[in-house]
């Protein structure tokens, strides 16, 4: 197999006013992400590992098109705490990875950069994960990272 780097579907960035730290404990915690992430209707941890930690498993459930509801396995596959940590999901049509670089910011808040890839290595399914899933994932995305923020900022810091 080929060795092919992952085709990038989205880059978002974002500011909060909450540490670097909190902020990487919040997004680390992949249950956290029905909170903020449109779509998404619940997620379950798998193991007893520590959020954050390589290896951590979770079961997202997602509402897709139609209403129909979509289980997809999400793994931590690399963790720098607190400046990055990058997921990878089983849901075979997108092959979904995504990644969270977390900076300090000069008011003692965080710079967030958030990206979504697709792993997939062949041509035609990645240019089917780009034009039929990048505009929602982008769609999705901006909405989420103003969730995000909304939420993050809200809370006592």
């Amino acid at each position: 197999m080929r060795n092919i780097t992952p085709l990038r579907l989205t880059y978002l960035t974002g500011h909060t006013h909450q540490p670097i730290e909190a902020v990487f404990a919040f997004l680390s915690n992949h249950e956290n992400y029905q909170n903020w992430y449109p779509g998404v209707d619940s997620v379950t941890s798998l193991d007893e590992a520590a959020h954050g930690s390589v290896g951590k498993a979770y079961l997202e459930t997602l509402k897709m098109p139609g209403g129909r509801l979509q289980d997809i396995r999400i793994v931590t596959v690399f963790s720098e705490p607190p400046h990055r940590f990058m997921t990878q999901g089983d849901f075979a049509p997108l092959l979904p990875q995504m990644t969270f670089e977390l900076k300090p910011a000069s008011d003692g808040g965080t710079d967030m950069t958030w990206m979504f890839h697709t792993r997939h290595t062949s041509l035609v399914r990645r240019m089917v994960a780009r034009l039929v899933f990048g505009p929602i994932l982008r769609r999705q995305a901006i909405q989420a990272m103003t969730n995000l923020t909304g939420l993050l900022d809200r809370q006592p810091g």
